[in-house]
Parts: C-alpha cells; structure tokens; sequence
C-alpha cells in the first residue's frame, strides 16, 4: 500500500502544474454555449445577448449552438457528455430540473452531473387568446371554465412543460377544468390559438409581444406577481383573479459539475458583469424579459428551493415519469 501511494505521488504532484497553468490561461480557445430550445425563443435571446457580452470580457468567441429536442434533452446530454474543461456550457431554463421529474429516465442526472455559473433573468408567461376569442382577462376564462365545464381547451409544448404545469397551477387554484392539448413545440401551440383552433395558451412574453402588436393576440394576464415593464397595462393573474398565483421561468448557464472551480469563477465573474450592465437588462426589458441576475452561490440556492416545488407541481398533473425520449 505505502508503495503504489509513493509512486501515486510524483504523478499527482507532476499533473497539479499542468492543471494550474492550463486554469491560468483559461480561456484560450472558442466557448460553446449549447440553447437546447429553437432559435429566437426568449432563452435563445437572452443567451445570445449574454455569449455576446461574455465574449467580450473573456477576449474569445462564444459560439451559440441550437440542440433542441425532447425539451431539452438533447442538447443538455450534449454538455453533460462534454469534457469538463469549461468550453463546454449549457444556457438553459427550469425544463432542465423539471424533466427528471417528467421523463422515465434520462442520460444524465440534472442535479449531480451540472453545476450552476450565473443566472441572467426571468420571463414571466402571459396567458393569451386568438383575437376572435371573447376573452380580454383571466377572470373571464375562470368563469367560462366554471359555467361550462370541458368546454375550454389550451395548448402546450408538451406533458410537463412549462406551459402545461402553469395550466395545471391554474386549473388547481380556480377549480377549473380546462382541458389540455399537447403539442410537441410551443410554436405549433401558439400557432393554433391564433388560428382560433384552440382557446388559450400561456407563452413568453418576448414571444406574445409581436403577435399582440400585430393584432393576433388578446392578452389575458402575466404569470409573475409583478406586471412585466414590457406589457404594463396588463394585470398579473395574481390580482386581477387567482392571488397569489405565480409561476415564472429563468435563464442562466450551468457547467459540468467536475469544472475546476477557477473556471467557474471566470465564467461567472464575466457572464454576471454583463448581465449587471445597463445597456444588457435595457435590451431584455425591451424584449419582454425581466433582468435578475445572480452570481454562482445564490443562483445554485434558487435552485434548490425551486426544484422540490417543480416535483410536487409535476406529480399533481399525473405526468410523472411518463415520457420517454
């Protein structure tokens, strides 16, 4: 035993140089941030205004790279398969906790195998109908529901997506029926509701912005407890028919979780001077998004308290561990 340790030794002690001057330098080449959502959705806007701005402070490009597909899945096995050398990053939402509630299995563990770098914002959901619809508030929506039970129905991205457990949040504290139609993209659920296929949804503000501007869209209510500074004559939910409702989504980069705390370091230090500055939180307000950003420890306890609430929530719907890849 005393000799394969003393052997063990000049290994380890020749490796920590190589380590330290390779964290010194770091970064040296081109960053990858991996969005596992479609392009020009509020999470891909928002990761691409911070890579741009971290580009800056890091002195090396930050590639944005699209691997969407089973809500998320895919792109996060991505970064959960890549080396833990920090060129490797996910810019993600609460999707990647809530689908380990929601998938039979997955081919990685979001909470051991990530680390959190730096959340940059949050982006309520607003409640939307088609503009031939009759509803202009939430109020409205509950009193139909509750008159004629069965008779609404609202789209979503998906079982156990975003949408669906604000629906099912919805639906448990107005003790409603709306009834569920899943789609398998966001775009396609919206797409319906503005078609008048379907009675409602909720989608990103950033997302309901233009449509509303174009007259494809009533907006009913903003999921958060606060009115979004983008859409301010729309009331919360909260006040206007269910108080206390909320639920919102994020965005912020996370890592692998064997990356040298160093680099973390790097990283967060550089995504959260961007997401601190004025100019950066201005074009976020500007489209439909709530700039809150918060550094690697209390980001990770945000998580923490989070996660339990999104198990909970998932189980009532009935939709735990009921999706497969």
């Amino acid at each position: 035993m005393k000799r394969r340790s003393l052997l063990a030794f000049p290994l380890a002690a020749a490796a920590f140089p190589i380590q330290a001057l390779a964290q010194g330098t770091y970064p040296d080449k081109p960053i990858k941030l991996i969005v596992p959502f479609a392009p020009g959705t509020a999470l891909d806007i928002v990761g691409r205004l911070a890579a741009a701005g971290a580009s800056e402070e890091l002195k090396v490009p930050i590639v944005v790279d699209n691997k969407l597909g089973a809500s998320g899945v895919i792109g996060t096995e991505v970064v959960a398969k890549a080396a833990p050398d920090g060129y490797t990053l996910l810019f993600t939402a609460p999707a990647h906790y809530i689908n380990q509630f929601v998938f039979a299995s997955l081919p990685f563990d979001a909470v051991k195998d990530f680390r959190p770098v730096t959340k940059v914002s949050n982006a309520q959901l607003v409640m939307v109908a088609g503009k031939s619809s009759p509803f202009t508030t939430a109020k409205q929506v509950i009193e139909f529901a509750k008159a004629n039970p069965g008779k609404l129905r609202y789209s979503s991205s998906g079982l156990g997506g975003t949408i669906h457990l604000a629906f099912s949040l919805f639906n448990q504290m107005a003790g409603t029926t709306i009834e569920h139609v899943p789609y398998t993209s966001g775009s396609q659920a919206l797409t319906d509701v503005i078609a008048g296929h379907l009675d409602i949804t909720f989608t990103a503000i950033a997302t309901a912005l233009p449509q509303a501007k174009a007259g494809n869209l009533k907006l009913l209510g903003v999921s958060g407890l606060k009115r979004s500074s983008a859409m301010p004559e729309v009331p919360t939910i909260s006040e206007a028919a269910l108080p206390g409702f909320e639920l919102t989504s994020w965005g912020g980069a996370l890592a692998r979780n064997n990356v040298p705390d160093a680099l973390i370091e790097k990283l967060n230090a550089a995504f959260l001077k961007v997401a601190q500055r004025s100019e950066f939180q201005a074009k976020l307000v500007a489209a439909g998004i709530e700039p809150d950003p918060l550094g690697t420890g209390a980001f990770a306890k945000q998580i923490e308290a989070e996660v339990p609430k999104w198990k909970r929530l998932v189980e009532s719907t009935g939709a735990a561990h009921s999706q497969k890849q």
